[in-house]
């Protein structure tokens, strides 16, 4: 099997999909499953920036460093194809990329992959789309953004009827549309989406635990001994932090000077929260490898006010790491987060109710050990080779019902 991805985030870009994306690969090395990915250039549009590339040789594959070869170089000997793009505003680590219909053609005949997986709605996955139906090769399409619930708060609301017509049609000719939730594959199908199936997410459970706890940290970062609140994500509207910002102040005046509140993460809001003039906040920016998992590991619960989630990514790598968790009861988040069995959950917008949890959770020790322990048991349920094993199980069904018996055949033999 040879399988062509197509996507608009990739390393070193930092998010969900990114973190996902680079598992798979390693998952697919280990497999002997060749595969390549058409993403953007992050590094001032320079497509021959280094990438991650996998080794194989070991049961464990090991990320290194390679630089990417030339287009006209052997396609095989390339992993990553790298495509000049533009920055976005709202999203300024992100890059958008429209290389031409001729060069991804080229590229993905040479490759002849045996189906194409696109990850994105924009773009490159519009060429990937594109290249699967004019060569009628089996199609993947994966959601992983509610864009239209994300444009109220931009104030783009008007909008949103538009978006809504595009995705709809954009997403019309795959054989199979995978989103990460069971919440989100039923938001889908209320709209009017089909061929829709859950390719979930995992956890490194190694990485992410309570063992990576550091007294160190806490003094670095300015903790002492005040209790620890944790956000870790995209720092951006839709994420609901002005529900955190009004729960700040009203833990502050509660309960002055008890409390910390940690950001890490980076994004249009990030301004917005160092100018509330909250001397208790701190700011980390993004913190990667064995640092992100001793702040994880090191504060005392992860303060979660987004809605907007079709996963929630960060929230399985608190309760991996041990944290109690004040989330919103909406979104794909509620596909694991059970309020009162392994967190706290509130409506969306309901300021009172998510201070209630976090005061609740910062004063109740017991409360948040038992929130805590069931959490890491969630956490640990998830593991990665089981979500991409259902994942290969997709791809095998998918192909098998869109290929004419004679090709099928032939691959296989």
């Amino acid at each position: 099997m040879k399988i062509a991805y197509f996507t608009d985030t990739y390393a070193p870009e930092v998010n969900g999909v990114t973190n996902t994306l680079t598992k798979l690969s390693g998952y697919l090395e280990n497999k002997g499953i060749r595969h390549t990915f058409f993403a953007p250039a992050y590094n001032d549009g320079d497509p021959d920036m280094p990438v991650r590339r996998f080794k194989t040789g070991t049961r464990k594959s090991v990320a290194v460093l390679t630089p990417l070869t030339r287009p006209h170089e052997e396609m095989s000997l390339k992993k990553v194809h790298r495509f000049p793009g533009i920055k976005v505003s709202i999203s300024p680590n992100s890059c958008l990329a429209f290389p031409k219909t001729k060069q991804i053609f080229t590229l993905c005949d040479r490759f002849a992959p045996d189906l194409v997986h696109v990850t994105t709605e924009f773009g490159i996955g519009h060429k990937g789309m594109k290249y699967a139906v004019s060569r009628k090769l089996p199609l993947i399409m994966s959601s992983h953004t509610d864009y239209c619930k994300y444009l109220s708060y931009y104030g783009l609301s008007p909008l949103e009827p538009f978006a809504e017509m595009y995705l709809k049609r954009f997403f019309k000719p795959a054989h199979r549309v995978l989103a990460p939730s069971k919440y989100t594959m039923e938001h889908l199908r209320q709209k009017g989406y089909d061929n829709l199936g859950v390719w979930s997410r995992g956890i490194d459970a190694v990485r992410f635990s309570t063992g990576h706890r550091s007294n160190q940290i806490r003094n670095d970062l300015g903790i002492g001994d005040r209790f620890a609140f944790l956000y870790v994500g995209r720092i951006s509207p839709e994420k609901g932090l002005h529900l955190l910002l009004r729960a700040i102040g009203s833990i502050n005046k509660a309960y002055p000077g008890k409390a910390v509140f940690i950001f890490t993460g980076d994004g249009p809001y990030a301004d917005t929260i160092r100018q509330s003039g909250y001397d208790n906040v701190i700011m980390t920016g993004f913190k990667h490898g064995s640092e992100l998992s001793a702040i994880y590991a090191s504060c005392d619960c992860f303060a979660f006010p987004s809605g907007t989630e079709t996963f929630g990514n960060t929230c399985l790598e608190a309760m991996a790491s041990g944290l109690a968790i004040a989330g919103i009861n909406g979104g794909g988040v509620t596909d694991y987060l059970v309020h009162g069995e392994n967190a706290l959950l509130c409506s969306d917008g309901d300021v009172d109710g998510f201070v209630s949890n976090l005061t609740e959770l910062m004063n109740n020790q017991l409360l948040r050990r038992e929130l805590s322990a069931k959490g890491r048991q969630t956490a640990l349920a998830k593991d990665w080779n089981r979500v991409f094993d259902n994942l290969l199980s997709e791809y095998e069904t998918v192909i098998r019902e869109n290929v004419p018996a004679e090709r099928f055949f032939a691959r296989v033999s």
